[in-house]
C-alpha cells in the first residue's frame, strides 16, 4: 500500500512541476517515480505523516491564491522573518512534506531549521521562514479599512 501511495504522490508532484497531463508526460512521470530511490520505512507514527500530507494538500490552492495576490500587489510587498515549530517527529518524509507545504507558496521560503533548547519542554526544531506579504493599497490602513477623507 505504501508503494502505491509513494508512486501516486511522486506522480502528483511530477504533474504539478510540469503542468501537463497528457499521456506521454504521465508515462514519463510514472517512469521517473518508479526509478527514484525509496526511503526506508522507520516504523514511526502515522499521525504526523497524515498531518504533513494534509498541510501539503492545503498549500496547493493557497499557492495559487498567493500567486494571484502577488500579481495584483504589483511589487508592493513587505517582508519579515518568522519561526514555525516543526512537528515532533523528524522523519525525512515528514520534514520534506512540511518544507514542501511552506515553500510551495510564493510568499514563504524556509531559510533554516533551528534546534531550540528549552529547559521545560526539552529540545525541538523550528523552521526559520522568510515571508512576503502584500502591502496595503494606497488609502487603506494596515487592517484593510479606509482612511477618513
Amino acid at each position: 500500500m505504501t508503494v502505491v501511495f509513494s508512486l501516486g504522490f511522486r506522480l502528483l508532484l511530477w504533474v504539478l512541476l510540469t503542468g501537463e497531463t497528457n499521456r506521454t508526460n504521465l508515462l514519463f512521470g510514472l517512469l521517473v517515480a518508479i526509478l527514484l530511490p525509496r526511503a526506508h520505512h522507520h516504523g514511526g507514527r502515522v499521525a504526523p505523516l497524515l498531518k504533513a500530507i494534509g498541510q501539503s494538500l492545503v498549500a496547493i490552492p493557497q499557492a495559487y491564491g498567493e500567486a494571484v495576490a502577488l500579481i495584483v500587489a504589483g511589487g508592493r510587498e513587505h517582508c519579515d522573518e518568522t519561526e514555525h515549530r516543526a512537528s515532533g517527529t523528524a522523519t525525512p518524509l515528514v520534514v520534506f512534506l512540511e518544507l514542501l507545504a511552506i515553500t510551495l507558496t510564493p510568499f514563504t521560503l524556509v531559510l533554516d531549521l533551528v534546534r531550540v533548547e528549552d529547559a521545560e519542554k526539552g529540545s525541538h526544531h523550528r523552521y526559520r521562514i522568510h515571508r512576503l506579504r502584500p502591502a496595503p493599497c494606497r488609502g487603506q490602513t494596515p487592517t484593510g479599512g479606509r482612511t477618513p477623507q
